[in-house]
């Protein structure tokens, strides 16, 4: 009795191939840029992948301030990003990727001198 037979062969070949396929494309998937800014607007940034760019405000509307490399931590459903800028340490922290809220949404800037402040955030994909 002969175990590979043609038949049983290309089914073999063929799902070896989807699966192939569909780790390729997984791979590629890029998520989405997100844009957060504070309740009354004092920060505003975008993330996309590990870089983060701060907004500036101008006469033209808003700029981009600096764009700053980012050491991530992910969890299941959000994650959390330490970057420093000017200094001045920013962590931050997005609770759930797919649904943003306010309350579990923040940003926590500590100082040099160790002041800290967190501002809640609003969110949404680009």
């Amino acid at each position: 009795m002969r175990i590979l037979d043609k038949g049983n062969l290309n089914i073999i070949l063929s799902s070896f191939f989807c699966l192939c396929l569909v780790a390729i494309l997984s791979g590629q998937a890029k998520a989405a840029a997100i844009t957060c800014e504070t309740n009354f607007g004092e920060k505003s940034f975008t993330i996309d992948g590990s870089t983060v760019a701060f907004h500036k405000d101008s006469q033209a509307g808003r700029s981009i301030s600096s764009i700053n490399n980012s050491k991530t931590r992910k969890s299941h459903t959000g994650f959390s990003k330490v970057l420093y800028v000017n200094g001045d340490r920013h962590l931050i922290h997005v609770a759930n990727e797919t649904s943003f809220d306010s309350n579990n949404d923040y940003l926590a800037i500590t100082s040099q001198k160790g002041h800290k402040m967190t501002y809640p955030l609003n969110c949404h994909h680009i």
